[in-house]
């Protein structure tokens, strides 16, 4: 999931992927002969194509689903008829974990996208018997809450300018985590995607980054792809 948040200290040390378990400690031996793969053996992985729905809200929510390969836009459609994008999910992050019984977003592929679908049963077994995968499993529905609050508090009271520095900044961090370069960041989103998820409208998104264009604090190179040239004058603008 996207920490959109312009203090990255708050959310850290979050894993690319919380089945990365690593091995029991000594004293906790009673399945250090059960590896976390074993309870994956049921999995089914899946491919979707760029703009493809893989669950509407209100489907049965019977897998979790590890996101494999590609990007996912999560959303909600409003009352009013206009779409609102409650998250972006990278590879190693995991949808509906936190959900009931029923999915309350949809979620679509925003590219090509390999999921992986692991029933819920598998999951609730690994809680119930791997306290440290529960530990795990507890830490990133934390660090999502933390996200949605921040994100919440971005969407009520920061400038447009804010909220694409805080944006672009936060996916500068995630390309950073994943050992990317951080000043380079090609967007699986359009235009449309990034204004329903900062509560902006299309012509805004792109009026803002033309001018962060124009005063030389990134780069457009084409329209997928932005190069940011002046960090610290985003970390500044994300503040306000």
């Amino acid at each position: 999931m996207l920490a959109l948040t312009a203090t990255p200290e708050l959310v850290c040390d979050s894993p690319r992927s919380v089945f990365s378990t690593p091995p029991s400690p000594s004293h906790d031996t009673s399945f250090a002969d059960e590896p976390i793969s074993d309870h994956l053996l049921h999995a089914m992985p899946s491919i979707y194509a760029a703009r493809e729905d893989l669950f509407l809200e209100g489907d049965e929510q019977s897998h979790i689903l590890e996101v494999v390969e590609g990007v996912i836009c999560a959303y909600r459609l409003l009352p009013d008829g206009h779409r609102h994008v409650v998250s972006f999910y990278f590879p190693g992050d995991l949808i509906g974990y936190c959900c009931p019984s029923v999915h309350t977003f949809s979620a679509q592929a925003l590219t090509r996208v390999r999921v992986r679908r692991i029933p819920r049963s598998s999951i609730n077994h690994l809680i119930e018997t791997r306290p440290q995968f529960a530990r795990r499993l507890l830490k990133l529905a934390a660090d999502e809450l933390t996200m949605t609050r921040e994100h919440m508090l971005c969407l009520a009271a920061k400038s447009a300018e804010a909220r694409m520095a805080v944006f672009l900044l936060a996916l500068a961090r995630r390309n950073r985590e994943a050992g990317g370069d951080p000043a380079r960041i090609e967007l699986p989103m359009t235009r449309v995607d990034i204004g329903d998820y900062l509560g902006l409208t299309i012509e805004t998104v792109s009026r803002t980054l033309s001018k962060l264009k124009r005063n030389g604090i990134i780069a457009l190179p084409r329209t997928t792809t932005v190069l940011i040239r002046d960090a610290a004058v985003l970390r500044t603008m994300a503040q306000g």
